[in-house]
């Protein structure tokens, strides 16, 4: 029995160590799997103390969600629910749309409320706690704006009242590897807010993604993902964690999990702005009278296509190569290649992929020309692009 289970624990300890050697050449490896190479992770920037004071100043800004079952009786305590961003000096505060929703009925919890954490700190006390009412949504990208409407007990708020806000960061410009920070209320945080470091490990712009190595996981949703000058550049919104159940004994059941790591994924700031253009710009009396929830309509893809030709001649080329990548991109690689296409012998070509409309940059190539690169419109209408191409003077 004892030379048994001895076996038992050596076949364990080498599968463990198994893992471990290979999570290691990943690393530095720096293969395909999502880990970040050795050598980013030794040149991995830490906050300089400037940055530290304004990712305080963000911590300002960010509260926990609390709710109230529907079907609970009035007098029944909330639960916390997820993290929130004032976004607006008003009382406008972001979140993500799973966090306001009830999912057995599949509707937004009647009783919603927000606590802007002290020092930190978040609390559900009623004196602490402010009502919430949602005013614009968008299913699709799991994000929710709401507007802080009263008390805890329903009582009118003094006029003005102006709380602490976050700065919109510009998410369109961030690079891989830019350091960030993640602000929220995790389940197993407790009561007072915790913040994780990362890295941009990369972007989803047709999806609207960003990939990030910092801790996303539940509770802060719909918290902060500020960059290094404490500015919001994305909600952080799900995680896939990468893990795998181990049998070790071969009995059938599982008796470890192996853990690779994660992935987080947050939702750009821009769309935040873009929901906050939805209301009115100086946040007069008008928005707060809204008694319907805007619902974000879905953007229309559009498949961008068009016709090259030689610019001394105007004729037709075959066989070039079309490629539209995000606005102001250098180079071409696998992960910022949005959609690409060929042309036919009249030289017309239709991209493999639909877009949002949207600026872009525009990069076409054919044998015996110069390589083309330019920014364009892609407007609703899906206007054919016309692409011209001039002679390369190499010989």
């Amino acid at each position: 029995m004892i030379y048994k289970m001895a076996r038992r624990n050596i076949a364990r300890l080498a599968v463990l160590l198994t893992a471990l050697l290979s999570v290691c050449w990943w690393v530095n490896a720096g293969s395909g799997m999502g880990l970040v190479p050795a050598q980013s992770i030794k040149g991995r920037k830490s906050v300089s103390p400037e940055a530290r004071v304004r990712v305080r100043q963000a911590v300002a800004a960010v509260g926990l969600i609390f709710v109230r079952d529907n079907s609970s009786p009035p007098g029944r305590r909330m639960r916390p629910r997820g993290s929130a961003v004032m976004v607006r000096s008003d009382g406008i505060v972001v979140t993500n749309h799973h966090v306001i929703l009830d999912s057995r009925p599949r509707k937004l919890y009647a009783n919603i409320f927000f606590n802007l954490a002290k020092d930190g700190v978040a609390s559900d006390a009623p004196s602490s706690l402010y009502r919430l009412r949602p005013i614009v949504i968008d299913r699709d990208k799991d994000l929710a704006l709401l507007r802080i409407e009263s008390d805890s007990e329903g009582n009118p708020l003094p006029d003005p009242l102006v709380f602490p806000t976050i700065e919109m960061g510009d998410s369109n410009s961030i690079d891989l590897l830019d350091d960030l920070v993640i602000i929220g209320f995790p389940e197993q945080g407790g009561s007072t807010i915790t913040l994780s470091q990362g890295v941009v490990e990369g972007r989803n712009v047709l999806e609207d993604w960003i990939k990030t190595d910092a801790r996303v996981i539940h509770g802060n949703s719909g918290g902060a993902a500020v960059d290094s000058e404490g500015k919001l550049i994305g909600i952080p919104t799900k995680v896939n964690a990468d893990s795998q159940p181990i049998d070790s004994d071969g009995d059938g059941f599982p008796d470890a999990i192996r853990h690779y790591g994660a992935v987080g994924w947050l939702r750009p700031s821009s769309l935040v702005a873009a929901m906050l253009a939805q209301l009115d710009p100086n946040g007069s009396n008008a928005s707060r009278e809204m008694s319907v929830v805007k619902m974000m309509p879905q953007t229309p893809s559009i498949k961008v296509s068009g016709i090259v030709k030689a610019a001394s001649s105007g004729k037709p080329i075959a066989g070039a190569r079309i490629g539209l990548v995000p606005l102001g991109s250098k180079t071409v690689t696998e992960s910022n290649l949005l959609t690409w296409g060929g042309t036919n012998a009249d030289g017309k070509f239709a991209l493999n992929k639909p877009v949002p409309p949207g600026r872009y940059t525009l990069r076409a190539s054919a044998l015996g020309y110069e390589a083309y690169m330019s920014d364009v419109e892609i407007d609703p209408k899906g206007e054919p692009v016309t692409i011209e191409l001039r002679p390369s003077s190499r010989k």
